[in-house]
């Protein structure tokens, strides 16, 4: 068999099994996802990358989707610190039905080989979900479990992560009009939650690597005030430079604002390139 079409059976087999994991997700029980936003393969200095989206139709009806991310890694040391931006638009016959947008910062110190402790602020915004601004500063424990395979300068092909941690959050909805809050909190709530992950990282070859994240965050005073998230993506490198990637997202919130349905699926397509 040549080796472009097994590359080509490879990327085939991949996306079934992302989109089978998808459905699984969403059986079992359906925030921004920053397990996607880490780069463990970079090497110590300075790194900056751009990325950006671009969905356009035209004709008998009129869309336009612009996605754009900036982000700043630093290793050394012994610490990895990143920031994030990321702003995301869409409108359909100039009437914007996506309009939101994040920064995150974080810092990850190794405390030994396979423990990390970290620490965390972000800021977001997503007028789709009524959510005028949503501010986070937390931290926890990061735990990598050790796997078959690899080397000291390559990691093993498969990669299982699990984190737990506390943040605290504050979340301010959108209630002009007279616009339901947040069905026990109101317009503003500021509360403490668990946030936990577990993590999988399936690298199939040099080109192909399938990421899947699980997020769960509860607020430690009410149990029954939870979210969760499930992600998957699938990277394709094509050049040392240049990738594309297919997302799906899946997210549930069980006390959403008023009007807002609890559960959001997204599939987006990109291409990333690093400076």
């Amino acid at each position: 068999m040549s080796p472009l079409r097994t590359f080509a059976l490879k990327i085939a087999l991949t996306t079934r099994l992302t989109l089978t994991a998808l459905v699984l997700a969403s059986l079992l029980f359906a925030q921004v996802n920053t397990e996607a936003l880490r780069r463990e393969e970079l090497a110590p200095g300075l790194h900056t990358t751009l990325g950006a989206d671009l969905g356009l139709i035209a004709g008998n009806s009129d869309l336009l989707r612009l996605k754009s991310n900036l982000r700043f890694d630093y290793l050394g040391g012994g610490n990895h610190f990143f920031l994030v931006t990321q702003y995301q638009q869409g409108s359909k016959d100039e009437q914007v039905f996506i309009n939101k947008g994040f920064a995150h910062l974080r810092s990850v110190r190794a405390l030994r080989r396979r423990l990390h402790a970290e620490g965390f602020l972000q800021r977001e915004f997503n007028e789709f979900i009524s959510l005028e601004d949503r501010q986070l500063a937390g931290g926890g424990l990061r735990i990598r479990w050790q796997q078959r395979g690899g080397s000291a300068e390559t990691p093993p092909p498969l990669q299982l992560n699990t984190g737990i941690g506390l943040m605290w959050e504050r979340e301010r909805i959108d209630t002009t009009g007279n616009a339901p809050g947040d069905p026990v909190h109101g317009a503003v709530a500021s509360l403490v939650r668990s946030t936990n992950y577990l993590v999988l990282r399936w690298r199939l070859d040099e080109r192909l690597t399938l990421f899947s994240t699980t997020y769960y965050q509860v607020d430690l005073r009410r149990f029954s005030d939870y979210r969760l998230l499930w992600e998957g993506r699938l990277g394709v490198t094509l050049t040392k430079r240049l990738s594309l990637t297919l997302n799906l997202d899946l997210r549930y919130d069980s006390e959403p604002p008023g009007g807002i349905k609890p559960c959001d699926l997204e599939i987006t397509n990109g291409v990333s390139y690093r400076l």
